[in-house]
């Protein structure tokens, strides 16, 4: 190995615990708005999309990354008995108001071997080491059960690139950049066959996300916000970019897969 890629992976193995403790440091700041910061985190077409996925409650599910807890909320609700894990001890103090949390990486879930028939994942996997993370799932999960996982991700190749350029500039944490097709090939490839998937779009106010994102310097948030309202033509038309009294709307598409693990 050359002396500069040693190097590299030298700095991205001793990154890792760095990397951990800025992201608990950064849902530790954010955690008192966090359910305001964005539409997306309460909306409820997004949520109801999750439990229909899940489908009919058997027993105990896994909302890993639970945050404030929004999506193991609405199974609860509906029936599933909840457990909730998180890095961040003020996001798990805030979702353990409603069902028990405990706190710890998504790459080591704290739990027995099949303990549980549904884990649940929303917007959390681009800041994880998926390989480790799809296999402590797998593991989690007794046979037959189900992963539910989503992200915000881009409509086509159309936007693909300018959407890659905004996630980078906004969230020097992030590991990787998903597109519906590259996560679909990550549940493959760690033994998941995908038995339904549904997109659907919500819309943001990039202000409104911007202003409670502490953890950025203004000059970011303004930049942030400029890069979307000043985006190449076609990101602006398929996010139906706009500005309304000042403030930057755009359309986030999700995706959303419901995966069975069927071995490697």
């Amino acid at each position: 190995m050359p002396g500069g890629e040693q190097v590299k992976l030298a700095r991205m193995i001793l990154s890792v615990p760095a990397v951990t403790g800025k992201l608990k440091n950064q849902f530790a700041i954010r955690c008192r708005e966090f359910d305001v910061s964005a539409a997306w985190v309460k909306d409820r077409y997004l949520i109801k999309a999750h439990t229909d996925l899940a489908g009919k409650p058997r027993g105990t599910a896994l909302d890993l990354c639970c945050g404030t807890g929004q999506i193991g909320r609405a199974l609860k609700k509906s029936g599933w008995e909840v457990r909730g894990l998180d890095l961040c001890s003020s996001m798990a103090g805030s979702s353990g108001k409603f069902f028990p949390v405990s706190e710890g990486a998504a790459e080591r879930i704290p739990f027995k071997t099949g303990a549980f028939r549904l884990v649940a994942c929303r917007q959390t996997v681009q800041f994880l080491r998926i390989k480790d993370v799809f296999s402590e799932v797998s593991r989690v999960l007794s046979p037959g059960g189900i992963f539910i996982v989503s992200l915000t991700v881009p409509f086509s190749g159309i936007d693909a690139g300018w959407l890659h350029k905004i996630h980078r500039f906004k969230q020097p944490l992030l590991l990787k950049f998903y597109t519906a097709e590259s996560l679909s090939a990550e549940l493959k490839k760690a033994g998941f066959a995908i038995k339904e998937s549904r997109r659907l779009t919500v819309r943001e106010s990039l202000d409104r996300w911007m202003a409670r994102a502490p953890e950025l310097s203004c000059r970011v948030r303004r930049e942030v916000i400029s890069m979307v309202e000043n985006a190449p033509a076609e990101y602006r038309r398929v996010h139906r970019v706009e500005k309304i009294r000042g403030e930057v709307f755009e359309d986030w598409n999700w995706v959303i897969f419901k995966a069975v693990f069927q071995g490697y």
